[in-house]
């Protein structure tokens, strides 16, 4: 595993492919419930714009109006994976947790997000799942630790912090 600071920090550093990337969201689709209703919240927020912006809602609603909108969600569902494999970003991260949340670094790009805005971390013995306040998830592979304690540990100490933050 990476390095344990004296403050409790964890560091570990690693890459993921694209296709890890969209595996691991097909993977979190089927194995973290919280997960796939965060997704579809936001499908169903895009359904409802369909609809908003077609002027559906100062109208009794049709069935043109209802499979335009399922249109959108489905189309947007299938598009997803292939923005992920896209947009992923395979460089090597460097992500740190601490008492006050996940501090993460890609090359120059630096993000930070508290405790109190992850939404859900769940292991899924593959990969560990870190979803934040947008939807934003970090998969982290179980490659990134030493071993399977190193792994449990992580989980762990997140555990605590989390609970802590609430």
């Amino acid at each position: 595993m990476g390095d344990a600071a004296p403050e409790g920090m964890i560091t570990i550093k690693y890459s993921l492919t694209r296709m890890e990337i969209v595996r691991s969201y097909f993977r979190s689709l089927q194995t973290a419930p919280k997960f796939r209703a965060i997704i579809l919240v936001y499908l169903v927020g895009l359904g409802l714009l369909r609809l908003a912006i077609t002027g559906a809602f100062s109208r009794p609603l049709t069935l043109r109006d209802a499979s335009g909108a399922l249109a959108w969600v489905i189309g947007a569902f299938l598009l997803m994976p292939v923005v992920f494999f896209v947009r992923g970003k395979t460089n090597e991260r460097t992500l740190t947790v601490s008492q006050d949340g996940i501090s993460t670094q890609i090359g120059r790009h630096k993000g930070q997000v508290p405790w109190s805005k992850v939404r859900l971390v769940r292991d899924t013995g593959t990969f560990i799942l870190i979803v934040g306040p947008t939807g934003n998830a970090f998969f982290i592979p179980g490659r990134a630790f030493s071993g399977p304690r190193e792994h449990s540990e992580f989980t762990a100490q997140i555990d605590r912090w989390r609970a802590l933050s609430l």
